[in-house]
């Protein structure tokens, strides 16, 4: 029987990118949940789409939105809970009267233009607090069915529960103050002072192993729904966590502490870029067989139907700062070296993915034989249209994409197609529209419905397997959801304009050109 993976890859598939934290819905709380996910999941299978990217899902820290600077590679955020399924403030008075006491701030939050995760995640948290609550006074005292199949969460979870929970609880304890900053005794999560706080405040450690298990529960309910219509989902790992993260303090020997990842300099940054996240201990995790990496994986098929390898070149070469150091260089050098390394991980990744895909995200200024090494393994890298050049300068015809490709219009960290349609110089705007549609122009060519329509059908006729278009791109908005290199409240709080049951009639026109466009170039 043919894996998942195998599948995808002989089918013609279209995606839709949302992230879950942008999905605007009547009943959610200013921020998309699992609820909304459902919602967003019959709206979009509906039109014929196939995946959904919804980016990554790891918890960060308060004040931080940006997903790919986590503080765990493994621990779902807690605003992501859909409050209203939440069973344990069913018959729960503390809860409902809490609930009660804010709804003009929900209402506020559901209406507000942009994601206010601060605020959302607070509140969230205390109504997860008195949910966790009712679930000891109901279920742990009268050890029900219900406890004992949080207890089987635990223990297939344990290889990272167990250090995130204690990790989470004593950033809350010490008002999430740096790792480093804590006690001496507490530094070491193999410390007996790990251990006795842990003793000392067990209820408390285990209240964030509950809130990750109503949240698995709840994700995988979404991926039954998914699944029922025909839709994957597609997820993230982020390359890197925070050094202040559960992970760098209780499996420290995985990281360089005092290295840290960037990127080489080019003609915005003399001495490179420096990205403000520990570097990896190549060394020890390969001969110790990838254990973190391959646990990580492992957790992403649970996760997700398809997941995404961030910043693929970095399991070749990463470019690191050593400790005072203004120029970095790369932690491994000599082409055949790097080949070998990602070739090992690559090989480790597909043998841990039981049969699910993983795409890679090969962007920027990737040696050769990393796109070589993706075709001969088949696993899909990024075609992203307005970065696809022929030697001689001319924009690629798209179907000369290999099939294991992802074809798309913009990413994340992007313009929409829109946003970049409109500001692209004219000479630009010639070379690519005489491509797009076969005909001579001077480069004055609006971004209309008609011209939108050539565009998505030139990457949707493309020979990649996967084609993925963003919300935003398939909408014609010019919103989009993060500008590398800025810092400010713009930045990954993105929500759609308008709800699940909204859009048919706010972008009837654009759906019905996409519902056609799917047929006719055979991805419905």
């Amino acid at each position: 029987m043919a894996t998942l993976h195998e599948q995808i890859l002989k089918s013609r598939l279209n995606g839709i990118l949302l992230p879950l934290s942008a999905m605007k819905t009547e009943k959610d709380w200013g921020v998309g949940d699992f609820g909304s996910l459902v919602e967003w999941i019959g709206l979009l299978s509906r039109q014929g789409t196939r995946i959904l990217q919804i980016l990554p899902l790891q918890e960060t820290a308060p004040g931080i939105n940006c997903p790919y600077s986590a503080l765990t590679s493994f621990a779902v955020d807690p605003i992501y809970a859909d409050v209203s399924q939440l069973k344990d403030i069913q018959n729960n008075e503390p809860a409902q009267e809490f609930i009660q006491s804010i709804v003009h701030k929900i209402n506020e939050w559901n209406q507000a233009a942009r994601v206010p995760f601060a605020e959302v995640k607070k509140a969230k948290l205390q109504v997860l607090w008195l949910a966790y609550r009712q679930f000891l006074s109901k279920e742990v005292s009268q050890q029900t069915d219900r406890y004992r199949q949080f207890q089987t969460y635990c223990q297939s979870q344990a290889a990272w529960l167990d250090g995130y929970k204690v990790f989470r609880a004593l950033k809350q304890f010490y008002h999430w103050q740096s790792w480093t900053e804590w006690p001496a005794e507490l530094q070491n999560y193999h410390s007996e002072g790990v251990r006795t706080f842990e003793k000392q405040h067990h209820e408390y450690v285990q209240f964030y192993a509950y809130i990750q298990w109503v949240l698995d529960l709840q994700l995988q309910a979404a991926k039954a729904a998914a699944q029922e219509k025909g839709v994957f989902i597609f997820g993230d790992i982020p390359f890197a966590t925070n050094l202040d993260s559960a992970e760098v303090w209780a499996e420290r020997e995985n990281f360089r502490i005092g290295w840290e990842i960037g990127a080489p300099a080019d003609q915005f940054s003399q001495n490179g870029q420096r990205w403000g996240l520990p570097a990896y201990d190549w060394h020890y995790l390969r001969t110790h067989n990838f254990d973190l990496w391959r646990r990580k994986i492992r957790r992403a098929t649970q996760l997700y139907d398809i997941f995404r390898l961030d910043h693929l070149v970095g399991f070749f070469r990463t470019y690191v700062f050593a400790p005072g150091q203004e120029k970095g260089g790369f932690d491994l050098e000599g082409d055949q070296n790097q080949i070998d390394r990602g070739y090992e991980f690559l090989k480790m990744v597909l043998e841990e993915s039981g049969g699910k895909l993983p795409v890679g995200e090969d962007l920027g200024v990737i040696p050769n034989y990393v796109r070589r090494m993706l075709v001969d393994l088949r696993i899909p890298g990024y075609k992203v249209l307005r970065w696809e050049r022929e030697d001689n300068g001319y924009y690629r015809e798209p179907r000369h994409y290999p099939v294991a490709s992802l074809a798309t219009t913009s990413t994340h960290d992007t313009e929409t197609l829109r946003g970049w349609w409109e500001t692209m110089d004219n000479n630009e705007r010639r070379n690519i529209w005489e491509m797009i549609s076969a005909q001579k122009t001077d480069g004055h060519v609006p971004f209309t419905l008609e011209n939108e329509r050539a565009i998505l059908r030139r990457v949707l006729d493309s020979s990649a397997a996967l084609t993925l278009f963003s919300w935003q791109d398939l909408a014609g908005s010019l919103e989009r959801i993060n500008t590398p290199g800025t810092v400010g409240d713009e930045n990954w709080t993105y929500r759609t304009e308008c709800t699940a049951k909204e859009a048919p009639v706010k972008y009837a026109p654009q759906l019905a050109m996409y519902r056609q466009l799917l047929k006719e170039t055979s991805r419905a």
